[in-house]
């Protein structure tokens, strides 16, 4: 067949395949089920919260699998995929001595970017800041973890990014929690920066070229990770572990350096990627997966024994650490939390490629960049014309896959800030990729003149919008962040929220808080420990937890119920339409003693 002619059908069997798939998106759906009874989106429209992930993995899976059969087929016939999978080579790690300058460069540009923050003191979120803020103060009243509160994600970021600044500081406010919010994202931008140079030895390139890669790749990728700052800085920092999944799968796949401690490393990383976050550790479990797979398929089984012994040492050292009831109680929390999310606070994925509708137009522009990702892995995988070895190709392979597993972030909560950070990977990806395409001749290498002070001045012209200088900032840093420390919480609350506060603390005396609404915030602002764990509704799913909920009402027999009848911090379905077996309970056994705005107090009836 004529190369004009096998074109021709490739890019027809293409556009079938996206019309295939756009058909699939809009007609296919799964069977409504819901057995946990759990309320939200889907029970509202009886449709199943397995949607939007068939959907995805058709709509991207199907036009990436036409393409890597048909590009094999019509054009790279020769290639013997199982060569590539069953290699055994190891690649040489080469040194470049000039990167090293580069990278101190750019930990100075993030270190300077960093001190010369201007510490912002806007009101505290009621919602996700309030979440760790009053679960760390259950933890510093208590010394309970799980035992004594029912997290929204995992013991770092819901309990120890508040108690850490706490103790280090030792003053309980918001005011440190935010500090340390500011340090979280410096440590983040370190750990991208690694990654980053990691990735720099993945496509072999020569000094010069691969100097100019880094500064590129480095500083498009600082640029991207602030994009994603919004509000105040939440989450970014959850992103971490999947950071060192890549960058010590670089060393496992592609030079198999450090025989012994990368692959225990990898396994050991394993738990405390699920106490930093769930959801990611639940990613980085999904990679690890990959990783043991392939060292399967290349038959490497003391590596596949590290990894597993690296899995059983860092879950049996969390065991021991915890104690067995704080294990069990974070087994069940963790379990329901992620087997329910999607139910409570999942929505429809917009659909692709319409106009209207909330998130459309980002929506699928993000599933085009993971398809357009999955052409280039394929194109890379498959075409040896490129200067790729074998481990390398692979690595781009896992890196494609696991970018993917991270986007299933966006397939539960289909919101635009959801969105944004979980296609971070595969920007990155997309990027690093296009850059290799560029300069994968080393023809950069052929500029003799491209000296070291070159690599300064391209860094300073790339990164004129990334370097803020201010040495009032730098010189006051130390005075700023204790200031910060210390300042008086009523600095970050609106006034109805003071208000509340004082009127509660004078009229009633507490000895625990237990509320029946989405204000979270409360217990920490009436500094008093939970009556119940289950004080943050919004993770409160099934019939099983809200039946477990109702058992700790009735054991601890909390005095006061604080409930909000107009909560418009943020959207979310009313509580008391939510958890009808729970507003029963109250109703019951509790009376309305006083209303102070739209909050509601309920006081134990005789």
């Amino acid at each position: 067949m004529r190369n004009t002619l096998k074109i021709f059908f490739f890019i027809l069997a293409l556009f079938l395949s996206f019309v295939i798939s756009i058909l699939f998106w809009k007609n296919i759906s799964l069977s409504y089920a819901n057995p946990g009874g759990v309320i939200g989106f889907y029970s509202d429209n009886s449709l199943s919260h397995y949607n939007n992930l068939i959907h995805f993995i058709v709509f991207t899976g199907f036009p990436i699998l036409t393409f890597f059969i048909l590009f094999k087929r019509f054009f790279h016939k020769e290639v013997i995929i199982t060569n590539i999978l069953f290699s055994k080579k190891i690649d040489l790690y080469k040194r470049n001595n000039t990167l090293n300058p580069i990278l101190v460069i750019a930990f100075l540009i993030i270190t300077i970017n960093y001190f010369s923050l201007n510490l912002v003191s806007n009101t505290v979120d009621y919602f996700h800041e309030g979440i760790t803020l009053s679960a760390a103060f259950n933890y510093h009243m208590t010394g309970l973890f799980w035992e004594g509160s029912y997290l929204s994600n995992s013991l770092f970021s819901d309990i120890l990014a508040a108690i850490i600044p706490w103790k280090i500081f030792d003053t309980v406010s918001i005011g440190s929690y935010r500090v340390f919010h500011f340090f979280l994202k410096y440590i983040t931008e370190i750990f991208l920066v690694f990654f980053i140079y990691k990735l720099s030895f993945v496509f072999d390139f020569k000094k010069n070229t691969q100097n100019v890669f880094f500064i590129a790749m480095t500083l498009i990728s600082l640029k991207l990770n602030r994009d994603l700052t919004e509000i105040f800085y939440p989450f970014r920092y959850r992103d971490i572990p999947i950071f060192i999944l890549l960058f010590l799968s670089i060393d496992f796949i592609k030079f198999e350096k450090h025989k012994l401690l990368t692959p225990f490393l990898l396994g050991f990383f394993c738990s405390i990627s699920v106490l930093w976050s769930v959801d990611r550790g639940i990613y980085y479990f999904t990679g690890l997966i990959v990783l043991i797979s392939l060292a399967l398929i290349k038959k490497r089984f003391q590596a596949i024994n590290l990894i597993m012994l690296g899995v059983f040492s860092s879950f049996f050292l969390m065991f021991l650490y915890f104690g067995q009831n704080e294990f069990q109680s974070f087994i069940y929390n963790s379990v329901n939390v992620l087997k329910d999310f999607d139910l409570f606070a999942g929505s429809k994925y917009p659909t692709i490629f319409e106009s209207v509708g909330k998130h459309a137009g980002r929506g699928t522009t993000n599933l085009m960049i993971i398809i357009l990702n999955g052409f280039l892995v394929s194109f890379l995988f498959i075409n040896q014309k490129i200067k790729l070895t074998d481990n390398s190709r692979l690595f781009l392979l896992f890196f494609f896959i696991v970018s993917c597993v991270v986007y299933r972030s966006a397939l539960g909560v289909t919101d635009g800030y959801h969105m944004k950070q979980s296609i971070f990977f595969n920007k990155i990806f997309l990027i690093s990729n296009l850059l290799f395409l560029c300069f994968h001749n080393n023809f950069l290498d052929t500029i003799k003149k491209l000296k070291f002070f070159a690599y300064i001045i391209l860094t300073l012209i790339i990164s004129k919008n990334l370097i803020d200088i201010n040495f009032s900032n730098i010189l006051t840093f130390k005075e700023r962040n204790l200031s910060l420390v210390k300042k008086d919480d009523d600095n970050f609350l609106d006034q109805r929220y003071i208000n509340l506060r004082n009127f509660i603390l004078k009229n009633y005396d507490l000895k625990c808080v237990q509320l029946f609404s989405h204000d979270i915030i409360k217990p920490y602002l009436l500094k008093k420990k939970y009556c119940t764990k289950f004080n943050f509704l919004f993770v409160v799913s099934s019939n099983n937890v809200q039946n477990k909920m109702i058992n700790e009402l009735k054991e601890n027999k909390p005095n006061i119920i604080f409930f909000n009848k107009k909560y418009n911090f943020i959207y979310l379905k009313p509580v008391e339409k939510r958890f009808q077996k729970i507003a029963d309970f109250i109703n019951r056994n509790y009376i309305i003693d006083k209303q102070i705005d739209s909050w509601i107090v309920y006081k134990k009836s005789k």
